[in-house]
């Protein structure tokens, strides 16, 4: 039963104590039992699931708009899986979901297949989570819509358009790292990233910080949250200090990081805070120099 209806007037006794009654479909009055309306509407759901994949696979709506795909996903796809047709038919069938795909992906859209097919693979490929992908396919449309792009430099412009989704976000992705996963140079993907700035208006680049690179760089060697913590202290200091300026951060970060290991005895060797974060042990040795020199730390190794 559910009660308070008080939108409904009993039109026996003028009492607005009404009842719901969803087995039955009725609305009753609960002060002279009058029964006002029968057989009302269910507006919930016919199914009943018992998990949120139960749920998902019984619901009907369709998923929710997405950059990722061209038309936001706004279009039906037409599909004959699980379907067995003969004969004529068959043709018709065949017919209709060709001239579907044509109507779906008009002659200008076409570049934006193809680019947002790479985005989504290389997103993939590099485990980047779907809010930067969703930031990454929105700043890909937009630059398609105003830059002129061959097909063939379109892999480097969704690479461009992930590494500034990930800069936005803050996630410890470099031009090295992304080029190096992707197979892609990285003096194409950072003309891409010029004429993608210079072409597409409110796309705000941030750069990354030396701190946004600690935590993998922590994980990938197994050290404590306590280096973690240090580390990016060390980083904190080196800013007011201003040895980070003019340096690139993954080098500041790598440094802080050995430089912390050190100091809570859980060091680790220059080469393998280097092969962890793609840099050579030279880039460590000068970063930990200028630490040690500025922050005038005493490190007995």
């Amino acid at each position: 039963m559910i009660f308070g209806h008080s939108s409904i007037k009993c039109p026996v006794c003028g009492s607005t104590n009404i009842v719901f009654d969803p087995e039955r479909g009725e609305h009753v009055c609960a002060s002279c039992g009058t029964v006002i309306s029968d057989r009302a509407i269910d507006y919930g759901k016919e199914w009943r699931a018992f998990s949120s994949e139960d749920a998902l696979s019984k619901a009907r709506t369709g998923r929710s708009l997405t950059n990722a795909i061209h038309d936001r996903g706004l279009t039906t796809s037409f599909s004959t899986k699980g379907f067995k047709f003969k004969g004529e038919m068959r043709k018709k069938v065949k017919s209709m979901a060709r001239l579907q795909r044509k109507i779906r992906i008009s002659k200008k859209d076409k570049l934006k297949v193809i680019g947002l097919k790479y985005l989504n693979d290389y997103a993939s490929k590099l485990g980047i989570p779907n809010h930067v992908r969703e930031e990454a396919a929105r700043i890909l449309q937009s630059a398609l819509e105003k830059v002129n792009v061959k097909e063939k430099t379109i892999r480097a412009m969704a690479a461009a358009s992930i590494l500034m989704a990930c800069r936005t976000y803050g996630l410890p992705y470099t031009l090295r790292s992304i080029s190096k996963s992707l197979g892609i140079s990285i003096k194409n993907i950072w003309h891409a990233e010029k004429r993608i700035v210079e072409n597409v208006k409110r796309i705000v680049i941030k750069t990354n910080e030396p701190k946004d690179f600690i935590p993998i760089i922590v994980k990938k060697l197994g050290l404590s949250s306590k280096v973690q913590y240090l580390a990016a202290m060390l980083t904190y200091l080196a800013r007011k200090k201003e040895i980070a300026s003019g340096r690139g951060p993954i080098g500041l970060a790598a440094a802080t990081v050995y430089m912390a290991s050190i100091l809570l005895d859980e060091k680790k060797t220059q080469q393998e805070v280097a092969s962890v974060c793609d840099i050579t042990d030279v880039t460590i040795r000068n970063r930990y120099g200028d630490l040690v020199e500025k922050l005038d730390i005493d490190i007995l190794l």
